[in-house]
């Protein structure tokens, strides 16, 4: 059994840290994308990924993990969180990791010879009792401020750890921001991992994680980069998300990437493909690959239930079979996008004065940045349309007016403009 600890040990420390189970990922999603997530932290696991993350949800979630993890030894996992609105987001989660021997071999002092002792049970465990609590700072300085798209969290914990008849404990902290911009599909996580004490053991595996995430849509994911991109707001059904990890003690830096697809089969079920790679692993080039798949339940607008599977390799010494089921529940699903009439006219005032001083580019982007605030403002359309018009770009222009029009189907003059103009377009 003590071989077992070892290996978690080797796996995710160099001896020079203690409870080094703490950096086995939580969540089978999570764990699919390759360990990559400070940068999204999107769902209730969060509280071990990032916590200020916890302050995107809007509904409470719950999340439950069994690993079979390797010599025989299986991890447990249960997480809650439940947003409180004024206050902020509150979680908790535990982790369990246990395994035993059914006999214990001994040397003996005389003569040197091993005695295998068959009646004797040597046991080790690993346990883990979190606290969370996350808060968009939006909610201090107002939805106008250099600061309001960012969030801030934290947690507290307390490990216990028992190897046979060896016995310790730590107390650690983790502390962590996301910044995920409004209207924006990219964000930026940093973490401050286990900083805390350890009794009867070596230091905490204390570390510093900087993570991206960014969101898009799949079969358009060259969008961003064309005229569409300016006009067209697709659903987002895939993340891109990378990870890296700086550990002071072992003086270590590791890079984890990972990606996650949904397919929608229709409103009450979707899948999911994940892929990922940890690039650093002493164990051999396919020891840092990870597979995951997961289905989708929607049972209605405010019920969600996720079902997933990761597969992670440890070359020669095995592989782990992670499967967690997360429910969403009572409240709305996480959203970024937030209507705002206000922005959206100041935005397409300042994309008409660029309109009127001939300055096109600048005006798209203005008119651009207005749409992304109020999606069916009619005028922003015909602004941009005007641009892309006297850009040569008619194609562009037709299609913008005609969104113009859809959003406006009582403009008359509109109509005859587009029926009337000759678009030419090859």
């Amino acid at each position: 059994i003590i071989l077992c600890f070892a290996i978690i040990s080797f796996l995710y420390g160099a001896g020079e840290t203690s409870f080094n189970f703490l950096k086995i990922s939580q969540g089978a999603r999570q764990s699919g994308m390759g360990e990559a997530f400070a940068g999204v932290a999107d769902d209730v696991n969060a509280i071990y990924w990032n916590p200020s993350g916890l302050a995107q949800l809007t509904r409470q979630q719950v999340c439950l993990l069994h690993s079979v993890w390797l010599v025989d030894v299986n991890y447990e996992y249960l997480a809650y969180a439940i947003p409180i609105k004024g206050i902020g987001t509150f979680g908790i989660y535990g982790t369990f990791l246990a395994g035993q021997l059914d006999e214990i071999t001994y040397e003996n002092p005389v003569n040197g010879q091993y005695i295998i002792d068959t009646n004797a049970v040597a046991k080790a465990s690993d346990i883990n009792v979190t606290l969370a609590y996350a808060k968009k700072m939006s909610d201090f300085v107002g939805n106008n401020s250099t600061f309001s798209d960012l969030y801030a969290g934290l947690n507290i914990n307390i490990t216990m750890e028992n190897i046979y008849e060896d016995a310790g404990n730590g107390f650690g902290t983790n502390i962590g921001l996301l910044y995920y911009p409004k209207y924006e599909n990219y964000s930026f996580g940093l973490m401050v991992l286990n900083a805390g004490i350890a009794s009867e053991r070596p230091a905490l595996p204390f570390a510093i994680k900087f993570g991206f995430g960014y969101r898009f849509s799949y079969n358009n994911i060259l969008l961003p980069f064309t005229d569409q991109g300016y006009y067209k707001f697709l659903d987002n059904d895939s993340v891109l998300a990378i990870d890296m990890i700086y550990y002071p003690v072992e003086q270590l830096v590791k890079v984890n990437f990972g990606t996650e697809k949904y397919w929608v089969l229709n409103k009450y079920h979707s899948l999911a493909a994940r892929l990922g790679y940890k690039f650093g692993s002493d164990l051999g080039l396919f020891a840092g690959l990870t597979i995951g798949a997961g289905y989708r339940m929607t049972i209605n607008e405010n019920f969600q239930f996720d079902f997933d599977y990761a597969f992670v390799p440890y070359g020669d010494l095995g592989e782990s079979h992670r499967i967690s089921i997360t429910g969403k529940m009572f409240g709305p699903a996480e959203s970024n996008y937030v209507e705002n009439k206000q922005e959206a006219l100041k935005y397409y005032k300042e994309g008409y004065e660029f309109l009127y001083n001939k300055k096109y580019a600048e005006a798209i982007t203005k008119f651009s940045e207005s749409l992304k605030r109020y999606r069916n403002y009619s005028q922003a359309y015909m602004g941009m349309g005007a641009c892309f018009l006297r850009l040569g770009k008619k194609e562009s222009a037709k299609e913008v007016y005609e969104l113009a029009l859809q959003n406006d189907p009582n403009n008359q003059k509109l109509k005859e403009f587009i029926e009337s103009t000759n678009w030419d377009i090859k």
